[in-house]
């Protein structure tokens, strides 16, 4: 039986999926070491609804420093991108997603695709993927 605190989380997300929320299409790949990801037949792709955010973030790099050689740090700045799916969405995938596994966003301009480098579950049953962009689309 869900808790009040189940229906008070399946109304904010659903809040968050209709604010800011779109669609996306999962497509699952079969990685394997040295070559190229290729789709995976034995399971369907999805149609899914989640929030996509790519935010800006930097880190600094050490070297070894050698007397007044390499003084300082060096900052890389790059972008995080994940995409967010709420439960409710999660259990009505009839696949679960892998590490590798293709993103696409047509509603964005030039469709961008990205690879999920990272599936991070919640204890609520969400899923936040942690993306890498991929090439141009074919």
């Amino acid at each position: 039986m869900p808790s009040p605190f189940d229906d008070l989380d399946a109304a904010a997300s659903s809040a968050v999926v209709t604010a800011y929320g779109e669609q996306a299409v999962l497509q699952p790949r079969r990685s394997e070491q040295y070559v190229e990801r290729t789709a995976d037949a034995d399971r369907n792709g999805a149609i899914v609804w989640g929030v996509f955010s790519a935010r800006p973030t930097s880190f600094d790099l050490h070297g070894q420093a050698r007397g007044a050689e390499l003084d300082g740090t060096t900052r890389v700045n790059a972008a995080r991108s994940e995409f967010w799916i709420a439960r409710q969405q999660v259990e009505t995938l009839s696949l679960r997603p892998a590490k590798g596994d293709l993103l696409s966003l047509p509603g964005h301009p030039g469709s961008p695709t990205y690879a999920i480098a990272a599936i991070q579950p919640t204890n609520m049953g969400d899923l936040a993927f942690l993306l890498v962009r991929e090439g141009e689309p074919q």
